[in-house]
């Protein structure tokens, strides 16, 4: 008779919970895929190294009477080729301006938290990483302080999402056309959005978004939409996107290769959260973003990843808490 094992009862149990909350199995190569709408827009030219690289602005639908900004298929493109794309002015300049007044007044009403690094049990400060403060926001929190360019902000917001779950132009697919793993269906109760304030002095060092054993695994997409009105390059902040090789850090003997972008109002950075190590150079100046990541839901294997026999206390712990995340009970905080 096989000997009893309360980790694997534990993971079943675990398991059963997460398929009810999540509603479904979402495999590595499955996905729903939603009807696509051919957008055409303006083109415009992008300076990276000694490169020129073409991106697309966004495309301004009308959703119930609504202007609301859209992907467009060139920057789709981009996104799937380069693991990363950059769209000036994906919202307009009054909503930008009235995001910005909707950050002071919460930070006036005492809602920002000092920002803290890592994720789980590693949570911590640390202000030799990361000087900065946080608000998380979302359609569920911040029930006292209602705003309506916040709600024109989730809209936003769930449509990209939308624009991005399950769409076969982001399919990875080998030089032969061979479809390796198909562009996964983002669950909309595991989106995550925050407001980001660097004072003047603030920055935050490299680091990854998805951490392999963690929960944050589930993180496919990550977004950062500026808030900063007449930014100019003395002011700081940029955004620098790691193309090397490295994680957190740079590679003994590899040189260095990245793209740094201007935080300039209105300014949409997508990239794939596990691929690409980023950081917020140091800051001149107050600089204002909202910060997101869209999620895959839980599936089997990642219940087996976040296990480890030989440390039975943790994995139950680690259950837990993707339980937990895939509930939308608890909120992911490594960035």
């Amino acid at each position: 008779m096989q000997s009893f094992n309360p980790l694997v009862l534990f993971q079943a149990l675990i398991l059963g919970h997460v398929c009810l909350l999540s509603n479904a199995f979402v495999g590595p190569n499955y996905g729903f895929r939603p009807q696509k709408t051919q957008v055409f827009s303006p083109m415009e030219k992008s300076r990276f190294g000694n490169q020129w690289t073409v991106m697309q602005n966004s495309q301004t639908t009308l959703v119930q009477g609504t202007a609301i900004p859209r992907i467009g298929e060139e920057d789709l493109n981009s996104l799937s080729q380069k693991g990363y794309v950059v769209i000036r002015d994906f919202i307009p300049n009054n909503l930008v301006h009235s995001l910005q007044n909707d950050v002071q007044d919460l930070r006036q009403k005492g809602k920002f938290r000092v920002a803290r690094i890592g994720q789980d049990s590693t949570n911590t400060l640390n202000t030799e990483i990361r000087v900065a403060e946080t608000c998380f926001i979302g359609p569920d929190k911040l029930g006292d302080c209602s705003s309506d360019s916040r709600s024109k902000l989730y809209t936003i917001l769930d449509t990209l999402r939308s624009d991005l779950s399950g769409n076969s132009v982001l399919d990875k697919r080998e030089p032969s056309g061979e479809l390796v793993t198909a562009a996964p269906a983002l669950d909309v109760k595991l989106s995550e959005t925050l407001y980001a304030y660097y004072p003047e002095g603030g920055f935050y060092r490299r680091h990854r978004d998805a951490i392999t054993g963690s929960a944050s695994v589930l993180r496919k997409y990550s977004l950062l939409l500026y808030l900063n009105e007449n930014w100019s390059p003395e002011d700081g902040g940029k955004l620098r996107l790691h193309m090397d090789s490295g994680g957190d850090e740079l590679p003994a003997g590899e040189e260095p290769n990245y793209l740094d972008v201007e935080p300039r109002g209105g300014t949409l950075v997508l990239f794939r959260s596990e691929q690409l190590p980023h950081e917020v150079l140091d800051t001149k100046a107050t600089r204002l973003a909202i910060v997101g990541w869209y999620n895959r839901a839980m599936t089997a294997s990642d219940i087996n990843s976040l296990s480890n026999e030989s440390d039975n206390i943790r994995a139950a712990l680690l259950l837990v808490a993707a339980a937990l995340v895939t509930a939308g009970v608890i909120n992911l905080v490594l960035n």
